[in-house]
């Protein structure tokens, strides 16, 4: 068997690549932008195609050699017209592509910030309508459909840590500099998953025959973790300083729009956000 991982030289998507090569037997192929992240993936011994989900003719070219196609494309930037062009275009043209080939397995990795903001405490999939308040998630909640539309399955992880993090823990760690403190003492509770055991899980799905055709499931680790001891890791591992005090919600609030902060990075980092899991 053959798989297809579309962004495989992303931060999820490089991690599928690694544990499908390392764990699993089966054929992988990376399906990339450049040449340049191509060679990437030939230099460490794994097959690239190169192309453009936007473009028919790549895109048809490299799924004809799978079995199982794993999309870990996503633009999560603020540019709207990119959100649409890759999130909503780009997907739609995978879910199309897909169908019209007769992929056997199509896989979708989103997330759950289309549901908005919380709180949300031990969330089931779709328990409350869907909420997206960015151009990021607003798009990626049309691409869920068309996977769905398509028979494919949507999986939602919620906050994605581990090697090539370049969003949350940064984003955590340099919100709490900039604040000075914790927020209520760091206890609001997170869904959050390595990526390699995000990518583990994805293998799995994608494995098992079992998995309703449509159906979108939630993939964290199994029990949420408070941000104060999310905070406690970084700061044992790399050094990091995790400040002392603590401000409530409504004085962070007010901190971050003296400071430029985005209330919905507050949100995220000061309001539980509690998913519960499907099973893989």
């Amino acid at each position: 068997m053959t798989t297809l991982i579309l962004g495989a030289g992303g931060f999820i998507g490089s991690a599928v690549m690694r544990q499908i090569a390392s764990g699993t037997g089966d054929d992988v192929v990376g399906f990339v932008r450049s040449h340049s992240a191509a060679r990437k993936l030939t230099d460490a011994g794994m097959a690239a195609a190169v192309g453009d989900i936007n473009d028919d003719i790549s895109l048809r070219a490299a799924m004809h050699q799978a079995s199982t196609v794993i999309s870990c494309v996503s633009y999560v930037g603020s540019d709207e017209q990119q959100c649409i062009r890759v999130n909503q275009h780009g997907m739609r043209n995978v879910a199309s592509v897909a169908a019209a080939i007769g992929a056997q397995r199509l896989l979708y990795v989103s997330t759950a910030a289309v549901y908005g903001p919380g709180p949300f405490r031990d969330l089931p999939v779709d328990g409350v309508p869907l909420n997206p308040i960015s151009s990021a998630s607003r798009t990626r909640a049309i691409a869920e459909q068309h996977i769905r539309d398509a028979g494919g399955v949507v999986v939602r992880p919620h906050l994605v840590y581990g090697q090539g993090d370049l969003w949350f823990i940064p984003t955590l760690t340099s919100i709490t500099d900039r604040l000075g403190a914790l927020i209520d003492c760091g206890t609001a509770l997170l869904s959050t998953i390595d990526v390699d055991d995000l990518a583990r899980g994805i293998v799995s799905l994608a494995q098992r025959s079992e998995i309703v055709a449509g159906s979108t499931v939630h993939l964290n680790a199994p029990a949420p973790s408070r941000v104060i001891d999310i905070l406690a890791r970084q700061s044992s591992g790399t050094g990091w300083t995790m400040p002392t005090r603590s401000i409530d919600r409504a004085r962070a609030l007010h901190r971050a729009t003296q400071l430029g902060i985005d209330q919905r990075h507050i949100d995220m980092i000061s309001l539980d956000h509690w998913f519960r899991n499907g099973t893989v």
